[in-house]
């Protein structure tokens, strides 16, 4: 393989961005880039430098930080992969183990669990960082909650609720996969379920809300208020205002957001799509999402439901693309990050899309208000051989807005890595 800084020079790779440069917008060619063969080592060197963009680029995971494991990318756009100060970020591996890495020089950092996995966090234990304090990840085991240093790999109690709910046969308190905290890590939404064994299947017990720094259940709803419907996934705005639980092919329950008292509900969306709660420029709670039956990628003022389109979804007549949503960036409030991928044409006869759109297979910053900027931060390199569910991009953002993590394979078919590009300074102002 040829290394990518000759390839880069010998072709039309831009320079390095200005300190407040992304392009707006637009249907750009995607050149090839040759796939980094080695993670990066620090961020004095990329892996490579967007062709377009200039922005710079770097190899963040690899399936070979884990014996055993097949791939090891971050988890998924809703949930935040870095610490707060960004010296450390997760990586999931693919047999149920969680990589604690170096934000700075990319290495894995061993910890004391399976080949040096973190110990205690299997499966989906709901990982979620401690909003000002870099060295702690909260997560979930059941019915109860710890708090981990990830310096020392030791774990303190956050709360059990073992006793302290009305349903004696829940047996797990979770967001199923999707939620986080209030941005100040005060409140928290969940579900209270069981699974049975010999039925296979799960059931919901009801929704809970909570508050971290009372350790006080602030409200509960049970499920007979909602006909027992499981739902997809619950989270919490940003402010800690709005418990957001959706349902799945349930458009009686779609998407809803309740006081945490569970008073009364606002109906955000008749469906579960991709989405994700971000903070709006005012500090309001936005809910943005995929709507498929408007056509739009939508951002909703959860307090008024008055709600405005950022990108169309249908760029023309039988095209279409899917997109994940990001709305991390809580210490940059006002804006969002989309990843696109499995874009098609002819009405999903022709995969991928012929005609580039502006929308396509892009790593986007879309300003949360009506007319806002739109800014392209990176091709994703992956169209019809993106790698099924883990080789979706699903870009995350960090806290401050500073770094995204986005997976490909570079449309080789194989395992996706984990890739992080910078924001130039200075784009939010």
């Amino acid at each position: 393989m040829i290394a990518f800084a000759f390839l880069c020079a010998a072709t039309l790779c831009a320079a390095a961005p200005s300190e407040n440069a992304l392009a707006t917008l637009k249907a750009d060619p995607i050149p090839v880039v040759a796939k980094p063969a080695t993670k990066a080592i620090g961020q004095d060197v990329p892996s490579y430098i967007d062709p377009v963009y200039g922005t710079r680029v770097f190899k963040a995971t690899d399936a070979s930080d884990l014996a055993g494991a097949t791939h090891v990318r971050h988890n998924y756009s809703r949930r935040q992969a870095f610490n707060a100060d960004n010296s450390r970020y997760l990586g999931a591996a693919s047999n149920g183990y969680w990589v604690l890495y170096d934000g700075g020089t990319f290495g894995m950092l061993p910890r004391s669990g399976e080949g040096g996995a973190l110990r205690g966090l299997a499966g989906d234990a709901e990982p979620i960082w401690h909003p000002t304090d870099p060295r702690i990840l909260f997560y979930n085991q059941g019915m109860a909650w710890y708090a981990k240093d990830v310096e020392t790999d030791r774990d303190t109690l956050m709360v059990d609720f073992t006793g302290r709910l009305p349903w004696p046969g829940a047996t797990q308190v979770w967001t199923k996969s999707e939620g986080t905290a209030s941005a100040d890590g005060r409140y928290w939404a969940f579900m209270a379920t069981s699974y049975s064994d010999a039925k296979k299947a799960n059931t919901i017990h009801g929704l809970v809300t909570y508050d971290r720094e009372e350790d006080r259940i602030v409200g509960t709803l049970d499920a007979s208020a909602f006909g027992g419907a499981f739902p997809d996934h619950i989270s919490i705005s940003p402010s800690g205002r709005w418990a957001v639980p959706s349902w799945a092919f349930n458009k009686a329950l779609g998407t809803r957001a309740y006081p945490l008292d569970f008073s009364r509900s606002r109906q955000l969306h008749v469906m579960s799509e991709h989405s994700d709660l971000a903070f709006g420029p005012e500090g309001e709670d936005l809910y943005v999402f995929t709507d498929y039956e408007a056509g739009a990628i939508r951002a909703m003022d959860i307090a008024t439901g008055r709600a405005f389109d950022l990108l169309p979804l249908y760029p023309r007549s039988g095209a279409g693309y899917a997109a994940h949503v990001s709305g991390q960036a809580f210490d940059r409030p006002g804006w969002v990050v989309i990843s696109t991928y499995a874009d098609s044409a002819e009405y999903g006869r022709v995969v991928p899309d012929a005609t580039l759109e502006p929308m396509h297979r892009k790593i986007m910053l879309l300003e949360l208000k009506p007319g806002g900027r739109k800014l392209a931060v990176a091709h994703t390199r992956a169209a019809a051989n993106f790698g099924g569910y883990f080789g979706e991009p699903q870009a995350t953002i960090s806290r401050d807005g500073s770094r995204i993590l986005f997976a490909t394979n570079f449309d080789d078919g194989g395992p996706p890595s984990s890739f992080m590009v910078l924001v130039p300074d200075g784009v939010y102002l």
